[in-house]
């Protein structure tokens, strides 16, 4: 895919172009905001993928790479299970007792028009193994649930912030809950950009 990626932007295609040629549909504008925003220097709750994201980097901005990321495994795994789904992210679970998310897109809601987000369950990262066999819807679009996703981990800091056994060493501290607020405040900014964009 990297390798069609790469001679479709040589023949003077673009990002959107490339990914409706590889992929047979056209793709959210959340995809392109994401991309845009540079997903390396995204600090978010999510591990991404290497396709679709790469495949939607020009080459003289460094993509698309030759060598999958650390995801191949899972990515491979959840195309084995389910050919309709694309794997977007892996979300690590919230608590160490509960299980990663893979959340994807249908190639059916593409189609459609539609960026409702699909989830696996998951090992955690970096361990390849799915806990479940079908898909659940789990969002209007990948960036609704990085959007519940982020405001849950606010949610839950600050009322770690506000406990009295919150002391000492693995407590938490005013700063982790203003990089959290500032993680959720990037992803709906995102948010509103993608809406802004699809409306236009």
């Amino acid at each position: 895919m990297a390798r069609l990626a790469r001679a479709l932007y040589a023949s003077g295609l673009g990002p959107r172009e490339v990914l409706r040629e590889a992929y047979g549909t056209g793709f959210p504008e959340e995809v392109f905001v994401l991309v845009g925003a540079g997903l390396s220097a995204l600090d978010l709750l999510a591990y991404f993928t290497h396709q679709p994201w790469q495949l939607a980097v020009p080459p003289e901005q460094g993509g698309p790479e030759k060598v999958p990321g650390p995801l191949a495994e899972t990515e491979q795994l959840v195309l084995a299970l389910d050919p309709g789904l694309l794997p977007l992210v892996q979300i690590p679970a919230a608590t160490s007792a509960g299980d990663d998310r893979i959340v994807c897109y249908r190639f059916e809601e593409l189609r459609a028009g539609r960026p409702t987000a699909y989830c696996l369950r998951a090992a955690p990262y970096p361990y390849s193994e799915l806990r479940n066999t079908e898909a659940a819807r789990c969002g209007e679009s990948l960036l609704a649930v990085l959007d519940e996703v982020h405001a849950d981990a606010l949610r839950r800091l600050e009322e770690e912030l506000q406990q009295p056994w919150n002391r000492g060493a693995g407590s938490v501290d005013p700063g982790e809950v203003e990089e959290a607020r500032a993680s959720l405040e990037l992803v709906r900014t995102l948010r509103r950009r993608a809406a802004g964009r699809q409306e236009g």
